[in-house]
C-alpha cells in the first residue's frame, strides 16, 4: 500500500464493493491493494457510487444551489452586464442575489448572499473575476463615424491662448491644416488641460 493519494474511478469502487461483500475488506484490500479503511467508506457509501456515472472520481457537492432560482438571475444579471462591456464584482453578484432572494419571497435567515455563497456560485456557473470585458461599450454607428482616429490628430502647443492654464495642449485634426493664427473651428479639436 502506498502513501501517495489516489483517486480512484467509480467502476474500480464498485468491483471492490462487490468483491468485500463476498469475501471481506481485509481480502478486497488485499486484493486490489486498496486500504481497509477506503473500501469501509466505499461500502457506507454504496448507493451513491453504484448510482453515478463510472467515470466519477469524487462527489464534490451539488451542482446547483439550494435556490437555482436566484444563481440563474444573478447569472442573466452578470451576463447582460458584462454584454455591456461593464465590469462586475463580487459584492454586485450579492447585491442583485439578495434582491432577487428578496423579490421571489426568501427569508433572510435562510439566505444569505455571503462572500462565501458568492464564491460557490461562481464555481458553479464557471465563472471568474479575471475575464477581461471590452475596454469600452459598443458605441452606435453614427457615433463611431464621427469619432476620429488617432492617426488623424497632430499635437499643437498652445499655451497663452488658454486664459493662463500652464501646460495646455490641443490636439488638431492633421487634415484641417491650419495656420497658428487661424481659429479652432474643426469639430475633431480636442483641448487637453493638465
Amino acid at each position: 500500500m502506498s502513501s501517495k493519494r489516489l483517486h480512484y474511478d467509480s467502476a474500480l469502487k464498485r468491483k471492490v464493493i462487490v468483491y468485500a461483500e463476498k469475501h471481506g475488506n481485509r481480502a478486497a484490500g488485499r486484493a486490489f491493494h486498496i486500504s481497509e479503511a477506503n473500501i469501509r467508506r466505499w461500502r457506507s457509501d454504496r448507493n451513491s457510487i453504484f448510482s453515478c456515472k463510472a467515470t466519477t472520481k469524487c462527489f464534490t457537492g451539488p451542482k446547483k444551489g439550494r435556490y437555482p432560482q436566484v444563481d440563474e438571475g444573478v447569472l442573466h444579471f452578470v451576463s447582460e452586464t458584462r454584454a455591456k462591456g461593464l465590469p462586475v464584482t463580487r459584492q454586485a453578484m450579492q447585491l442583485k442575489a439578495g434582491e432577487i432572494a428578496k423579490a421571489l419571497g426568501i427569508d433572510e435567515a435562510k439566505f444569505k448572499a455571503t462572500r462565501g455563497w458568492c464564491d460557490r456560485f461562481m464555481r458553479r456557473a464557471g465563472l471568474s473575476l479575471r475575464r477581461q470585458t471590452s475596454l469600452r461599450p459598443k458605441l452606435s454607428a453614427d457615433i463611431n463615424q464621427r469619432a476620429v482616429p488617432e492617426r488623424h490628430l497632430k499635437r499643437c502647443s498652445v499655451t497663452s491662448a488658454l486664459d493662463d492654464a500652464q501646460g495646455g495642449v490641443v490636439w488638431r485634426n492633421a487634415d484641417a491644416h491650419l495656420n497658428d493664427s487661424e481659429e479652432l473651428d474643426s469639430d475633431y479639436d480636442v483641448i487637453v488641460i493638465t
